[in-house]
């Protein structure tokens, strides 16, 4: 490992700026003569990490995290201290004399010079062939298609990636760049074992090609973009992980980004290279794109030492939708305020400067909707949320992502909105969530859990579980419950998808022959909650403990029935006549309510709301 003479990295210290150093990954403001933001080491939402420049360090009254400008280096981007000494030479213009005395540190550190190294070259390589050789001729007229200039190729450095394999060599072989160096790159790939071949192959042929850079600008990887309409291959071709390279840590553009990141106090996130250039070649710079993969804890603690709220702008489709669910689950329990600005149907970030300019675009993301406001829209456009069955199931899909958010305000709001958008009670909808947050119980048999998740059903209420498994345990609670003609019970109520199978089936659920048969006929997730239902220990009760969680759940019922109606009482515009319906309707509900509260509660306590 190179040694550095002690004064040499005095000097350097003496030469950086910590604060600008520091300022570059970390928000800070400052605090008298000292500096503070949130820790870039571990999770705080309040700032305890302080920059003193005066004595040119850093310290974490959190998690004790500290030290001057070489380890915070070190520790935020995972090199090696001589790496970090000369990242800092470099740009305070200090030359530094070395010893080496530790031979495989030095191997390590000369692969990754060599791969940096063989990566700028290609740089360049693959941007001179676009601009001037004829052989990029579809990838020059592709580029003047989507509207993108010389000029804009020439300040990310595009490049062309030819699909002969013989241009990669000769220029390797000029620059005398080993066959392994290549393959360790991740130019070169060694054929499948079964495909036949024996020779090492070019990974990017005939492919727009854009360099991935670092948050320090070095180039560390390519991405590719095929241009034959007919190639039965991926759109986008990322380079293979390297000792450089982890997509899982790299957002593309960051490089270039964080500053505007940091001013705006907020980061845009399309999913393409194109979206995020077209953005920024059009003055919209506070915007990332994460390669081709979910978002990760990586990218998340990225983003928030940058800014507050991050704004999602993916495909209008369902595809899009998904993505943007499993963005917030990573990027909310960080802190960060996620948004999402669904654009027209077909149109992404880049089609949509290009048809109707830039100034559209912005007005998109200016109105970026919270993600539960957007998550309710997609729902009552594409769901039927009028649908008892439906909307408990949606209720309980938002009742998880709820409990992601780790501001009490933010989440409290949340939980109003969705209640009154859902024309849900405010109190039944927190129960949901109540019932979410309680861990799963372990497989008593010690079998192991699955490796994939499986489908489930919305969290379900205790006393419909609690009926449910009473008619599964005696044919004549079965048959007592159907002939009730109760089936409004589940009107107006959440988690009782369980307890309407007993209604929807004629079969006999109590027999397990006619139970198994009847499994075949419903979804997924209600089969693997019928068969955890039926691991468990039957319940003890009986026929009267049976009617009493049928009355329990007509007490939640006309609860959920008076919370409804006194939320239409308060819509504004009200015509008196409507009023005075709804209140007359509240105090027949109310009267019945209570009476049925009073009986229940004088033989079992206070059960029902």
């Amino acid at each position: 490992m190179p040694r550095i003479p002690e004064e040499t990295i005095q000097e350097v210290l003496e030469a950086t700026d910590i604060v600008d150093l520091i300022g570059r990954h970390v928000k800070l403001r400052r605090a008298g003569v000292n500096f503070v933001g949130l820790c870039p080491f571990h999770q705080e939402k309040t700032p305890s990490f302080n920059v003193r420049p005066a004595q040119r360090t850093y310290h974490c009254f959190g998690c004790g995290a500290g030290g001057n400008a070489v380890r915070f280096l070190m520790e935020h981007s995972s090199i090696t201290f001589v790496e970090a000494v000369k990242r800092l030479a470099e740009q305070a213009g200090i030359r530094i004399q070395e010893e080496v005395y530790d031979a495989n540190a030095e191997r390590e550190a000369k692969v990754r010079k060599a791969l940096l190294k063989v990566h700028e070259e290609a740089v360049e390589w693959f941007h001179l062939l676009l601009m001037r050789h004829k052989v990029a001729e579809d990838a020059r007229a592709y580029l003047k298609s989507r509207g993108i200039s010389p000029q804009t190729a020439k300040d990310w450095q595009m490049g062309y990636a030819p699909p002969y394999g013989d241009m990669l060599r000769e220029w390797a072989l000029e620059r005398k760049f080993t066959e392994n160096l290549l393959v360790t790159s991740g130019l070169l790939a060694r054929p499948d074992e079964d495909s036949g071949r024996r020779d090492t192959y070019p990974r990017f042929r005939h492919r727009l090609m854009f360099p991935i850079r670092n948050e320090f600008g070095e180039c560390i990887a390519f991405s590719g973009r095929v241009l034959d309409k007919e190639a039965k291959a991926a759109k986008y071709l990322n380079s293979p992980e390297t000792p450089i390279f982890s997509k899982s840590r790299v957002l593309f553009g960051l490089d270039k980004s964080k500053r505007a990141i940091s001013k705006a106090d907020r980061a845009i996130v399309t999913e393409g290279q194109l979206d995020m250039i077209t953005a920024f070649a059009n003055g919209v710079e506070n915007v990332v794109a994460p390669l081709g993969t979910a978002f990760t804890e990586f990218h998340a603690k990225k983003l928030k030492q940058l800014a507050a709220e991050v704004v999602l702008c993916f495909d209008s489709d369902t595809a899009g939708y998904k993505a943007a669910v499993r963005a917030f689950t990573i990027l909310s329990p960080t802190g960060l305020s996620v948004k999402v600005a669904p654009l027209p149907q077909g149109e992404d970030p880049d089609s949509l400067i290009r048809g109707q300019g830039v100034e559209v675009f912005q007005e998109y993301i200016g109105r970026a909707r919270e993600f539960f406001d957007y998550m309710l829209d997609s729902a009552s456009a594409n769901r039927n949320l009028s649908e008892v069955r439906e909307r408990s199931r949606f209720a309980g899909e938002m009742a998880s992502m709820i409990l992601l958010v780790d501001n009490n305000i933010v989440r409290d709001a949340a939980v109003q909105n969705i209640a009154r958008r859902l024309n849900m009670p405010e109190d039944e909808f927190r129960r949901q969530i109540a019932r979410a947050q309680k861990p799963s119980s372990a497989p008593s048999n010690g079998a192991a859990a699955p490796v994939a998740p499986q489908p489930t059903l919305p969290p379900q209420d205790r006393n419909a579980i609690l009926l449910f498994r009473y008619a599964l345990s005696d044919e004549r609670i079965l048959n007592w419950l159907r002939n009730t003609g109760r089936e409004e019970i589940l009107q107006n109520l959440a988690g009782c998808e369980l307890l309407a199978l007993v209604w929807k089936s004629t079969a006999n659920l109590a027999d397990p022959a006619a139970l198994a048969a009847h499994l075949s006929q419903v979804t997924r997730e209600e089969e693997l909650a019928v068969t955890r239902q039926l691991s468990l220990p039957m319940p003890e009760g009986g026929q009267e403990a049976a009617e009493c969680a049928l009355e329990n759940l007509e007490v939640l019922r006309l609860y959920n029935l008076i919370q409804m109606i006194q939320l239409e009482i308060k819509q504004p515009g009200l015509p008196n006549a409507e009023m005075a319906r709804l209140q007359e309707r509240e105090l027949v509900l109310r009267k019945e309510y209570l009476d049925r509260r009073s009986q229940l509660q004088k033989f079992l306590g206070p059960t029902a709301p």
